[in-house]
């Protein structure tokens, strides 16, 4: 009975190890690369927004006519 409890408590400490090494920094490193995704995407969003605020406010202003000649 006791040499049973041992070698269960010995495969269970086994397991708790292999989850603490590997795959818990497993899971660290995704959670933090879909982190920096998540920063990257506001970011571009935040950059689209600002570059489309001005167009929309700038008025357009007809004035002379440019010729341009077609280069081939």
């Amino acid at each position: 009975m006791f040499l049973k409890i041992f070698i269960f408590l010995i495969v269970l400490s086994l397991i708790a190890r292999f989850v603490l090494r590997f795959v818990m920094p497993i899971l660290q490193v995704t959670k933090a690369a879909r982190q920096q995704m998540n920063d990257m995407q506001q970011q571009m969003n935040s950059r689209n927004g600002q570059a489309e605020q001005p167009q929309k406010q700038s008025k357009r202003v007809d004035g002379e006519f440019i010729d341009y000649e077609e280069v081939k």
